[in-house]
């Protein structure tokens, strides 16, 4: 049985709208249907250092579905039912990984 709700699902172009500009070193790519990418580079692997992917929730009653990525691995996901509640939830992770990161740099 599909659990596919479109009806649910936030409308791409306004989730686009919606979610913030990458902070920091944090880069944002926008791709079709949605879908957007919060990359933080890594110049040591080929996989990013860590990763965010934000998209429609047409997979689940969710509006929203926020997926993590530390390197190479899953580091878990999130759905959320407004586009303001996922909005607020990739502000916070953003700078939550900068202030780890930055915490880590030497001063």
């Amino acid at each position: 049985m599909s659990t596919t709700s479109v009806a649910t699902a936030a409308n791409p172009q306004a989730l686009v709208d919606r979610l913030p500009a990458a902070p920091g070193d944090w880069e944002r790519y926008d791709e079709s249907g949605g879908v957007v990418e919060y990359r933080l580079p890594n110049g040591e692997s080929a996989c990013t250092a860590t990763k965010v992917a934000v998209r429609p929730g047409i997979l689940s009653d969710a509006a929203v579905r926020l997926v993590r990525k530390r390197g190479c691995s899953d580091a878990g996901s999130d759905t959320f039912d407004s586009l303001d509640a996922a909005a607020d939830a990739v502000s916070r992770e953003l700078h939550h990984v900068l202030a780890a990161v930055d915490g880590d740099q030497p001063q």
